[in-house]
């Protein structure tokens, strides 16, 4: 069956490129949108996760663009004052908090901003995960030090004792963090008192990091921050459900298009397969005259099929692969808010889960060409009235 196929499909190559490049190309097409829809869950639930806190304080406005902001790597013209914080701090609902003050400085080197966020010594209490590969933390909380962000230090190539200027004031390097995965890898931070001097932020914070004893009191606790004045709150869950539910217009384009691809595939392989069949006629005539019966001619024509869709399937989980990085940076040229880290995971079951879709529906288009090649009457071929 399998020399069948290839002598059958050698003999028209390019048709038979083509019809493969087509299924490749949906095949493509289907992995990489499951895997974006996966990735850019799992990306940003890693970056909710890694924030370390339930529940964040901000100044007036809106909400959800705050901690959107916030989780991009955006300073926000809204700010609390440190004595707020205190109070915020000091409610018995709350078990760990932190404050920051976050400040985005145009990179001429870059093309891009910088981040710096003023941090004190509850941001690691938060944040357990966090690790140096090299140095340590602050040596107070007014040292002119600077913590840099795993890629920072790398596309920078700085390591400890380097300095680096901020707002005209030089700073030496005490630590570089481990690659995290989020937008905690671009960032420099700076003790929090020396954030607040070099950007003219004296007692203001961009915002505050609650961690509660019990998730369960989080409404009463939410009802008591709304008591403060100027500040607003918003559960990091709500931020991902708002998200997740704008990625959901997305997802259905996403599932359209690549089904739209996938049909035009499909009617590729039955358009192929019925002109192979017609231009065959005879043989499988003579086929039908030597004897073979009517289920091995249909296995003759189908595994046509299957060897084409089995090949352009392969072919489009490597190029799902391959071209990985290119749509990754497509979809974060288009998105508004788009998570640090991959967001477009190729992982086994998508890759697999296509790649067998694929197939089964190509073979579904290829069991009319064969049936029809088992109808075809012996002796009427022959004579050549078909």
């Amino acid at each position: 069956m399998a020399s069948w196929a290839v002598r059958s499909l050698a003999y028209h190559k390019t048709r038979s490129i083509l019809t493969v490049l087509g299924i490749s190309l949906a095949t493509a097409l289907l992995t990489s949108s499951l895997s974006f829809l996966s990735g850019y869950r799992q990306a940003l639930q890693r970056n909710i996760d890694a924030m370390g806190y339930q529940i964040l304080v901000t100044g007036k406005g809106c909400p959800h663009e705050a901690a959107t902001l916030i989780l991009r790597g955006g300073s926000i013209p809204m700010y609390i004052q440190e004595p707020l914080y205190r109070r915020i701090a000091a409610d018995p609902d709350v078990k760990d908090s932190t404050r920051f003050l976050m400040q985005t400085v145009p990179d001429a080197r870059a093309g891009a901003h910088q981040l710096y966020v003023g941090i004190d010594q509850d941001f690691l209490t938060l944040k357990p995960d966090v690790t140096f590969q090299r140095g340590g933390w602050f040596s107070s909380e007014y040292a002119d030090e600077a913590i840099l962000g795993y890629n920072v230090a790398e596309y920078r190539r700085l390591g400890l004792g380097d300095r680096i200027e901020v707002q005209g004031r030089e700073v030496v390097v005490c630590g570089v963090l481990d690659r995290l995965g989020t937008q905690d890898d671009g960032t420099v931070f700076l003790p929090l008192a020396l954030c607040q001097s070099l950007f003219e932020k004296r007692d203001r914070l961009t915002g505050a990091g609650i961690r509660l004893k019990d998730m369960g009191r989080a409404a009463e606790f939410i009802e008591r921050m709304y008591d403060l004045p100027s500040v607003q709150v918003v559960r990091m869950s709500q931020v991902q459900t708002t998200i997740l539910g704008i990625l959901d217009g997305i997802r259905a384009l996403l599932i359209a298009f690549g089904g739209l691809c996938l049909f035009i595939a499909l009617m590729g392989v039955l358009n192929v397969s019925l002109i192979n069949l017609n231009e065959r006629l005879p043989e499988m005539g003579v086929l039908r005259a030597m004897g073979f019966s009517a289920g091995t001619i249909f296995q003759l024509v189908w595994s046509e099929t299957l060897l084409m869709s089995a090949c352009g399937a392969g072919a489009g989980t490597i190029l799902a692969l391959g071209l990985r990085g290119a749509a990754e940076s497509a979809a974060r040229s288009v998105l508004a808010f788009v998570p640090g880290g991959e967001i477009i995971e190729v992982t086994i079951p998508a890759a697999a889960g296509s790649a067998l879709l694929v197939v089964a529906l190509s073979m579904l288009a290829g069991i009319y060409p064969a049936w029809k090649a088992t109808s075809v009457p012996p002796m009427t071929v022959i004579r050549g009235a078909a």
